[in-house]
This record gives structure tokens, C-alpha cells and sequence, in this order.
């Protein structure tokens, strides 16, 4: 049965808050943790969750969304693992507050509930293709932009590659460690039986092993006869295991690394297999691309900011993970309409040269959002024509510095050059326009190299504060990428480096309000246009129960153990 959490916004008269001192209690409520339960934790959308749990009067409460929820944020703003996590949960008097646990005998959640958590958000994304944590990102995001009056006319956005926390195989490697696993699922009456067929890679132990004992000589006729074992794999073991994980993998590496030539199983060539093949068993999903001289198997992150020079406050707007051999250009072509609907001011978007293509040119042109890239791909060419748009009328300028009106026609739109401007002109040679029959010269040119040439120097008009805006995102970047290690993060899998991004842009936005306001101030009241909680003890009421508290604990031996209840306070 769903139950929101009310219980934090009242506080038993001995809870955390009351029982420390007038100085202690104000570094509380001045410190990160505190701005975060304000700002963060008493807003998240925990009826965004109520689908997941049964309706059934009878049945037993859930665990605090908000609790298990803001739990996770502060462990991907911490980089925590599981562990640290359950401990400051347990022992951290200021993540206890940041969490609205406000007593030290309240209970809030064990590492089993975490994760059957975590596993039924997992099933109902797959089910309904719904994301939780991206719509907590959203309502969060979007509740932040509204109270702190922060403009999306201006935004920004990047992307970068985000590791899986698995091996990196090489292809024998990556074979036999397949190999491995189906034969660990055959059991003990399986692996009896075809133990014969197993038995140079099992006596190995390791795929790592395997190859190490490997000559170079003997690469050509291992693969053969891995192609054989695969093939045999594939057709026998089916109806026994068709319906396990393994096996399913089992049939895509076949499909991947091998190919059926009449009655015999022939190896692929290396250039044959796709980027998309079968990284590790351990993460299906995960992909493979070369970027920069480097090699990287995982996931591309894609991020939009807003960018506005006249405010002091820049969130993050969007997050989107994909396989990391889409192309930045697909990326925001799929974004667009969400961008646009979470952000329907958005007039002017500034990326690098990766996310242009003629499709999103069409697409931000429909939507009236200017793109403002900071470099062009490809070689530059040797006579450039540019197209300068004022108002409705479009004119031309070709490289030697002459400026004609374009004009409509049928298929295209045109510019022509008056015989005089192009005798003895040096860029003759090299020049994009076509002679015509009088003398002269024509330059025509479609809808979509018009909104592709308006892109590529659209940058050189606009002011100077607002040609380098784009840089400033790589900040935003870098701090995505904090938590990995070589790269990689702890985890792996699309869901798990999902997850991730939307909760750690969750922790970025706030980190970055929490600075904002206390910039602002240096009082409590900094922590934002917030109105105060009512757990909040009276200042009176706190002087008052101070030597109460050390009474009953005098009476009660030197006060170990929990205070009983007195009542709380609204």
C-alpha cells in the first residue's frame, strides 16, 4: 500500500534537533545537508510513485519514497558505495536530517529494501518504458527553474563517454569467457555429459588463462573451432536452455563473430563486426566506439544547461544516456521536443560541431530555436560562399567579398554574380557557382544548405559575451564524470548509468543552488525562498526543554538508551 511520508514534518520533542545545543543546532540548520532537505527532500514527487505499489488497503505500508529516493541522490552526489551509504544513513546526524530523520531511534531502511527498490522501478521501466528518476529530474528541475525566476531562452549542451564498470575483452577473450558461463549453467548432469566438448576451455579455468597459453600460430584455428563449439551450442542446447540468458547471448555472439558458408562455419573478419556487438556478458547493452585516439565501452551522456549571461544560476535541464555509437546529431534530434516542452522559451541553443545535421537544422527551424555551433567538421572550403539573412531577404557573399540578393526558384534558391564582379577573380578555380551561357556565375543552393550555412556563422553574429557561452559547459561535464575511475563508473548497464545521470544532475542542481544562495547570504536565511518547516522548535521552547532533557537523563542513570516520546510539536 502507498503511504506518503508526512511523519517529517513533526518531531518528537527529544529528536536530534532538540537535543543539541543552541550552537550545534544552528551549524544544522545553516549546513548543506539542512539546505538539502528543504530543497530537495521535502520536494520530491513521491505520488509519482504510487503505481508501484499495491492498492490494497490491507497490505503493508511502503518504505518513504522520499526517504529511499533522496537516500540514492546523496549517494551519487557522494559517490558512496551501498555500504557507506547505509552507514551515514545509520550514524551521520546531518544525513539523518537531510533524510527528515529526526529521531535516533527511527528506523529507515535496510540494504534488501534498497534494492528490491531499485529492482521494481527496474521492471516498471521496462514494462511501460517510464523512468522514475527522469521525471523526478524533471518535476524537480522544473519546480527549481520556476522559484528562482531562471530563464531557458539560452541553453548549452555536450556530451561524454561514460565507461561500464566491465572488462575489456579481447575477441578469443570474449569468446571462451561466453563459453565459460553457458557451461556453468549446464549443471552437474550437463556438464557430465558433454564434458568432452568443454574441456580445453574449462581446463583453462579463465578466459584470460586461456589466451595466455594461446600461441599466436594457433589464433586462425581457435577461432574454427570456436565457430564449431557455437554452432553446436546454438542447435543443442536450445531446447533445454533457449529461454536463459545465456543462452540468448550465446546466439548473438554466434551471429556476431560467425557466419554459415554452405556447410561449413566461417569466422567474420574483425571489420565486419559492428560497434554494436556483444561488449562483456556482464552488460549486453554496452557498446563500442574510438574517440580521439581512444577506445571506449559504454554509453554516451548528453546533457542541456541554461546559459543565460544575466543570471547567476545555471541548472542542468536535460540528461539523456544512449548506446555510445549514436551520434551526438541523433542524440538531440530525439531531445528536441522535450527540451522545447520542458523549456518553451528556448530560443537559442550553442553546441559543438557533432551536433549539427541537416535534419535538426529543419527540426530547430520549425521550433524557432537558433543553433549557434562553435565548429564546423571537415575540411574548410578553399572559396566559401556565405549566406547573410536580414530580416526576410536572404544575399550572398562569395569569397572574393561581392554581396548579391538571393532570389526563389522552383527547386532552389539563387544568386547571380554579375559578369564584372568574376573576370579575373583568383578563386576562379576553386569557386562553387556555375558559369552561365552570357558570362557571369550562379551559386544555388537548397533549404537545407541555407539552414546549415546559417548555422556555421551564425556565431559571428551575435555579441561577443555570447560567442564562448558554449565553453563553460565542459564545467558541467567534468563534474558528471567526477565519479569515474578510468573512466568507468562503479556500476554497469543502460538502467544502472541511467539512473546515475538523472540523480546525479539531481545533486549537481543542487550543489550549484546551494552555493548560489549562499552567496546571497551568509545567514540561515540563505538557504532559499523556503518557508520554514514546522519541526522546526520555537527558540523559547528549546531554552525550555534544555534542562528538562538533562533531568530525565539524570533520573534515568546517565541517559543511555532513546528518550521516550513526549508529544510533538506541529
Amino acid at each position: 500500500m502507498f503511504r506518503p511520508n508526512e511523519t517529517h514534518h513533526q518531531q518528537d520533542i527529544f529528536g536530534i534537533e532538540a537535543q543539541l545545543s543552541p550552537d550545534l543546532r544552528k551549524r544544522l540548520l545553516e549546513s548543506k545537508e539542512y539546505a538539502f532537505y528543504k530543497e530537495i527532500f521535502c520536494r520530491i514527487p513521491e505520488a509519482l510513485f504510487a503505481e508501484l505499489y499495491a492498492g490494497e488497503p490491507a497490505s503493508r505500508p511502503n518504505v518513504p519514497v522520499n526517504l529511499l529516493v533522496g537516500a540514492m541522490i546523496l549517494q551519487h552526489q557522494h559517490d558512496w558505495t551501498f555500504e557507506e551509504l547505509l552507514d551515514r544513513v545509520a550514524f551521520d546526524l546531518k544525513v539523518r536530517a537531510a533524510l527528515g530523520l529526526w529521531s535516533l531511534d527511527q528506523e529507515s531502511f535496510c540494504r534488501a529494501t534498497l534494492f528490491n527498490f531499485q529492482r521494481r522501478l527496474r521492471d516498471h521501466m521496462v514494462a511501460s518504458g517510464q523512468d522514475k528518476f527522469q521525471a523526478v529530474f524533471d518535476c524537480l528541475t522544473e519546480d527549481q527553474l520556476e522559484r528562482f525566476g531562471l530563464k531557458g531562452t539560452i541553453q548549452r549542451c555536450d556530451s561524454t563517454q561514460i565507461g561500464s564498470n566491465i572488462r575489456d575483452y579481447t575477441r578469443i577473450e570474449l569468446l571462451v569467457e561466453v563459453v565459460l558461463r553457458m557451461w556453468r549453467v549446464l549443471g552437474e548432469a550437463g556438464q557430465a555429459q558433454h564434458r568432452e566438448r568443454f574441456a580445453p576451455y574449462v581446463e583453462a579455468k579463465t578466459s584470460g588463462l586461456f589466451l595466455h597459453r594461446l600461441r599466436r600460430s594457433d589464433i586462425d584455428a581457435t577461432l574454427e573451432r570456436l565457430g564449431e563449439l557455437y554452432a553446436w551450442m546454438v542447435e543443442m542446447l536450445k531446447a533445454d536452455y533457449g529461454t536463459t540468458e545465456i543462452h540468448r547471448i550465446v546466439c548473438r555472439v554466434f551471429a556476431e563473430h560467425f557466419t554459415r558458408v554452405e556447410e561449413r562455419i566461417a569466422v567474420r573478419p574483425g571489420k565486419e563486426i559492428g560497434s554494436g556487438s556483444l561488449q562483456s556478458p556482464d552488460d549486453p547493452e554496452a557498446t563500442y566506439r574510438d574517440r580521439d585516439e581512444e577506445s571506449f565501452r559504454g554509453y554516451v551522456l548528453h546533457l542541456a544547461e541554461t546559459a543565460d549571461p544575466e543570471d547567476d544560476l545555471r541548472l542542468v535541464t536535460d540528461v539523456a544516456v544512449a548506446p555510445n555509437n549514436v551520434e551526438d546529431s541523433r542524440i538531440l534530434g530525439e531531445r528536441l521536443p522535450q527540451m522545447h516542452r520542458k523549456t518553451p522559451d528556448l530560443g537559442e541553443l550553442h553546441t559543438d560541431a557533432s551536433y549539427g545535421s541537416p535534419a535538426n537544422d529543419g527540426e530547430l527551424a520549425q521550433r524557432q530555436i537558433l543553433a549557434v555551433q562553435t565548429g564546423i567538421r571537415g575540411p574548410s572550403a578553399r572559396a566559401p560562399m556565405r549566406i547573410v539573412q536580414e530580416a526576410d531577404l536572404l544575399h550572398v557573399r562569395c569569397a572574393a567579398g561581392h554581396l548579391v540578393p538571393a532570389s526563389p526558384t522552383r527547386k532552389h534558391s539563387k544568386a547571380e554574380f554579375a559578369a564584372a564582379n568574376c573576370t579575373g577573380c583568383p578563386f576562379a578555380a576553386v569557386c562553387p557557382t556555375q558559369l552561365r551561357k552570357h558570362g557571369g556565375r550562379t551559386f544555388y543552393f537548397t533549404e537545407a544548405e541555407l539552414l546549415k550555412r546559417l548555422r556555421h556563422y551564425r556565431i559571428e553574429t551575435l555579441p561577443e559575451e555570447r560567442r564562448t557561452l558554449r565553453a563553460n559547459v565542459e564545467a558541467t561535464i567534468k563534474q558528471f564524470k567526477a565519479p569515474c575511475r578510468n573512466g568507468k563508473l562503479r556500476t554497469r548497464g543502460l538502467g544502472a548509468v541511467r539512473r546515475y545521470a538523472f540523480l546525479r544532475a539531481v545533486a549537481v542542481n543542487f550543489g550549484r543552488i546551494y552555493r548560489h544562495l549562499r552567496r546571497l547570504s551568509s545567514g540561515p536565511d540563505a538557504l532559499g525562498p523556503v518557508s520554514v518547516p514546522a519541526h522546526r522548535l520555537p527558540e523559547p521552547l528549546h531554552a525550555l526543554l534544555t534542562p528538562l532533557r538533562r533531568l530525565i537523563r539524570a533520573l534515568r542513570g546517565g541517559g543511555s538508551g532513546p528518550l521516550p516520546a513526549a508529544g510533538a510539536i506541529a
